[in-house]
């Protein structure tokens, strides 16, 4: 990393709710998205959206949340990144595995001729970041990458890393967990969105920096080190809630490792 990257916005959706900006409580185990009656309906954000499935119109209303917030910050803020040049990097699990099972019951109860091609669209890896770059304008590249259950940080990691590198000017990267059937995620842990804006920052200002971010793969590691193994989650609450906390005098080592051999670190520093 050459340019410092600041964490200048970040949202979280669990079953304990919506927070933006703000420590998220601890969700319930095992439980879906809380409800959010304050969220703008996708059709006032994105009104040619094509009816997407659950996964992509909660991407959307977070995204949205978070660069309206990111907006709203006035005072030392420095200036708005132009979301024409704005990346979208998404990591996760379980994918667009509901997208998946109901393309397959259509072609099960009409038949392999009549798949629906408006369902198919959403099978696509990239699909759900698809609709968040549609819907807010952004023209940057986007990417959906897995890593077990550190897909999420392995997302962060890696938009660190092209930001401080001058590949992206700015990026929205995080992981999303619905609804969890693959890798026991779910029924264990719940489900949950959870976003980050990334900027280069020539000073910490108010924003928390991520520095030393690194990514590899060594399937001898997880018997090697005995680490446990991380959470899905897990990682990116700790994320949020290290963001939210300016007290922080030392750096916070954010890291995880999955059954497969990913592992990814960096640390958060105020």
């Amino acid at each position: 990393m050459g340019t410092r990257v600041a964490v200048t916005s970040f949202a979280v959706w669990s079953s304990a709710g919506v927070s933006v900006n703000s420590r998220p409580p601890a969700p319930r185990g095992g439980e879906p998205l809380a409800p959010w009656p304050e969220a703008p309906t996708l059709s006032a954000i994105h009104p040619n959206a094509r009816r997407p499935p659950r996964q992509a119109a909660v991407l959307v209303q977070l995204a949205h949340a978070l660069l309206t917030a990111r907006g709203a910050i006035q005072g030392s803020a420095p200036a708005s990144p132009e979301w024409s040049q704005t990346d979208v990097l998404l990591g996760t699990a379980t994918g667009s595995e509901a997208a998946d099972r109901d393309f397959l019951k259509g072609v099960e109860d009409r038949g392999s001729g009549f798949g629906s091609p408006s369902t198919f669209v959403y099978t696509l890896a990239t699909a759900a970041p698809a609709e968040v770059a549609l819907a807010l304008g952004l023209r940057g590249t986007l990417a959906t990458l897995t890593a077990g259950s550190i897909s999420g940080l392995t997302a962060l990691v890696s938009a660190a890393n092209h930001v401080g590198k001058g590949r992206s000017r700015a990026c929205i990267a995080g992981g999303v967990e619905l609804p969890g059937t693959r890798l026991g995620l779910g029924d264990a842990e719940g489900e949950l969105a959870a976003l980050f804006l990334l900027e280069p920052s020539a000073t910490a200002g108010h924003w928390p920096s991520i520095t030393g971010a690194e990514l590899g793969f060594d399937p001898e590691r997880p018997s090697n080190l005995g680490e446990p193994f991380a959470s899905a989650t897990t990682t990116l609450l700790r994320m949020a809630s290290a963001c939210a906390d300016p007290r922080a005098a030392t750096p916070i080592e954010i890291s995880g490792r999955s059954p497969e051999g990913h592992w990814a670190r960096f640390h958060l520093q105020w």
